[in-house]
């Protein structure tokens, strides 16, 4: 084993990469590596690394090469087809689970993406009732391997698919929130792979939190609330929207590095008229 790590690091990986990707394909542990001589990487194993080496040499994310990532302590299956789930997203379920108990709640989740967010709130609040939501059929059937099956996958261009009498207590959403023209500045890791689509914010980054303000509180009831995700530059603007639209109590929650990430508020008006 040591032998095919010097390999992979000849290629140039990342000591941690290499060792990832060895103990991806041969099941093994980071220690087995050093300490467990009796273990071999047979010819099969052999070509699968060289492949999966050879991938991330070509800039393709290695949550992509291996179709795996962590988020919350859990394992998921990824592909290009869904955003690498970043640790900042994390915030956002913990800012959920801090405000709201286990009651039974019926939540709307706006973007689906890979199945994160809706299977880990799933996984910690057994009572919830939950409908999340995707453009991009490619990017559900990546959620239906992750989702279990309690949770309700619909296809839907934003809130489209969803009736207005199909009141929630919860929204939440992580939308695109990057600048269209910032997009090309991106690490190629993230322009070359990633699905635009799940990236692109609009002209200035705020399309989509305009759009949730002013849909959102139609399908939310009385005292219902929303979460979403925000960029570190829009701990500003996004509350200014929610607030313009109606939204009490609006509140903001920074992330580990004092950044802003969470923006939330309650619906407590009759917006029907």
């Amino acid at each position: 084993m040591k032998n095919t790590l010097n390999m992979l690091l000849q290629l140039g990986l990342d000591k941690n990469e290499a060792q990832e990707i060895i103990c991806r394909v041969c099941e093994c542990k980071k220690s087995d590596i050093y300490l467990n001589n009796s273990l071999r990487v047979n010819s099969k194993q052999s070509e699968k690394i060289k492949e999966i080496a050879l991938l991330r040499k070509s800039g393709k994310p290695l949550a992509y090469c291996m179709n795996r990532a962590y988020f919350y302590e859990k394992e998921f299956f990824v592909n290009e087809n869904v955003l690498i789930p970043r640790f900042d997203t994390e915030i956002l379920i913990e800012t959920i689970l801090k405000n709201e108990n286990d009651e039974e709640k019926n939540i709307l989740e706006l973007g689906t993406g890979s199945g994160i967010i809706c299977e880990t709130l799933q996984n910690e609040r057994q009572n919830w009732n939950i409908v999340s939501v995707d453009i991009s059929q490619n990017a559900l059937f990546v959620a239906k391997k992750n989702c279990q099956s309690k949770i309700l996958l619909v296809n839907s261009d934003k809130f489209c698919a969803i009736s207005p009498e199909n009141q929630f207590d919860i929204i939440v959403s992580n939308p695109p929130y990057i600048e269209s023209k910032t997009i090309k500045t991106l690490d190629v890791s993230v322009k070359n792979f990633e699905p635009t689509i799940a990236l692109d914010g609009g002209e200035n980054g705020l399309f989509f939190y305009d759009y949730l303000a002013k849909n959102a509180k139609i399908f939310l009831k009385l005292g219902g609330r929303i979460y979403v995700e925000i960029g570190f530059n829009q701990g500003e603007s996004v509350p200014e929207i929610f607030e313009e639209n109606g939204f009490l109590n609006v509140s903001l929650t920074k992330d580990l590095g004092k950044n802003p990430r969470v923006v939330s508020g309650e619906s407590l008006s009759d917006f029907s008229n």
